[in-house]
């Protein structure tokens, strides 16, 4: 472990660009060079406490890895993120491996995976926040997918890719786990959601993810702005509003009703009135879109760490069969996402406007795809294409066909422009804003012979 000195850590531009975010999944305007180790301290033999700074936080912040029993650099291991709830005080990267409370060393026993348990703010919600539309910190999104998962792959001897890595967590760690993983699908290939609060869409939640991002941050709308005036921004996040792009995972969701239970005497209304209804609003979503998910609605229980242990022990199994046989990514896939940059399993979309508003890609195939926008767009494609080779593109809107000839570039991309109707930022209609009336443009894709 002596490469862990403290020292700047230069990431790829390449793939920062593919994972730092203005968006989803997604778009980077900058490498990640600002990512410096402070400390490493080794708790034992499997555990180190690690503290960095980045550009993306005020403060330092810590994460603990949990090393598999025999961990050698030669060979490799997966990597399965773990994210804590709200409202307790940093380090918050501390409490999975606390015995009282996650006790994650002696659950996850012989496994042979890394465990990565980052800081998450009291009530930061896996975010870059809007700060009322200063940007700025904390960009809690753009730490934790763009820098320290790419530096963990970097340090240590992982399986690269989306076959190698998992995401779960509790509570806001739950709602943490399904944003990042359908916000970044071609980054993960298991997600798990532990009594999460995954549907902003509730009234319930609306309140109640206010109230905790002012543990952070007592301004409103720092968060994601007001929901009254930035729905597509909440929207933009919501598990349950980006549940299609979470097809072709293992998925599992834990939930209790907050009734007596096996670890509890009395209801838990937090388990009961918000969280439990915000899993079934999942599950039913997902049962609509017919995804195949592991749904554990247990009855009796509270928001309490009893349960989170018993579900963490429940998904390893699962999560670690995956592991070994990952599915194949999907093919075609689809996307949604409401920024005005984003990527996805290799393409990268930029539409022409500045405000969120969602873009689908779908049918995404060698031989074309569809967008479903609100206004014009340029997508590159994956790196797919013979190096130079001339391609035939047809683009089809409402507004009639076009056929142009495109070549592809030396690393195999071909970039399309795409004209659709206008979208503007002044006082919007609603149901624009939130993708409701898009127009379609279907590209087909043909190399010329």
């Amino acid at each position: 472990m002596s490469r862990f000195k403290t020292r700047c850590v230069a990431l790829l531009a390449g793939l920062c660009a593919a994972l730092s975010l203005t968006g989803p999944a997604t778009a980077a305007p900058a490498p990640t060079a600002g990512l410096v180790l402070r400390s490493d301290t080794a708790i034992n033999a499997r555990l180190h406490e690690l503290v960095f700074t980045t550009q993306h936080l005020d403060a330092p912040t810590f994460v603990r890895v949990l090393l598999p029993q025999g961990y050698s650099p030669a060979r490799r291991y997966p990597v399965l993120m773990l994210l804590e709830g709200c409202c307790n005080a940093a380090p918050q990267a501390r409490d999975w491996t606390d015995p009282a409370k996650g006790n994650a060393e002696a659950i996850v026993g012989g496994a042979q995976v890394i465990l990565v348990m980052p800081d998450s703010g009291k009530g930061g919600f896996y975010s870059d926040w809007y700060n009322n539309g200063h940007g700025g910190n904390p960009r809690w999104e753009s730490y934790h997918i763009g820098q320290l998962l790419p530096w963990v792959d970097a340090h240590y001897s992982t399986v690269p890719g989306r076959r190698g890595h998992a995401i779960a967590g509790f509570s806001m760690g739950g709602f943490g786990a399904m944003s990042y993983a359908a916000r970044h699908p071609d980054r993960f290939v298991s997600a798990a959601s532990f009594s999460g609060a995954l549907d902003s869409n509730d009234p319930k939640a609306i309140t109640t993810d206010e109230m905790l991002a002012g543990l952070d941050n007592p301004v409103p709308g720092s968060l994601w702005g007001p929901r009254s005036t930035q729905e597509a921004r909440w929207r933009a996040h919501n598990p349950w509003d980006l549940a299609a792009n979470l097809r072709g995972m293992h998925l599992a969701l834990y939930t209790g009703n907050g009734n007596p239970g096996p670890f509890n005497k009395t209801f838990d209304a937090t388990e009961g009135n918000s969280v439990h209804p915000q899993s079934v609003s999942m599950h039913n979503r997902l049962n609509a879109l017919g995804i195949a998910h592991e749904w554990h609605d247990y009855g009796g229980g509270s928001h309490t760490w009893s349960y989170w242990r018993r579900d963490l022990s429940q998904y390893l199994p699962g999560m670690m069969a995956t592991f070994a046989r990952p599915p194949a990514l999907p093919d075609p896939f689809a996307f949604t996402a409401a920024e005005p940059r984003f990527d996805a399993y290799g393409y990268q979309v930029t539409v022409n406007r500045t405000g969120p508003a969602f873009a689908t890609l779908s049918g995404v195939t060698r031989n074309g795809f569809t967008l479903n926008a609100t206004t014009s767009a340029t997508v590159a494609t994956a790196t797919r294409y013979r190096a130079g080779a001339p391609y035939q593109v047809t683009v089809t809107t409402p507004r009639g066909t076009r056929i142009q000839t495109l070549h592809a570039t030396r690393g195999g991309r071909l970039t399309i422009p795409i004209t659709l109707g206008a979208f503007t930022t002044h006082q919007p209609d609603i149901d624009a804003v939130l993708g409701q009336r898009p127009e379609t443009a279907t590209i087909t894709i043909a190399e010329h012979i």
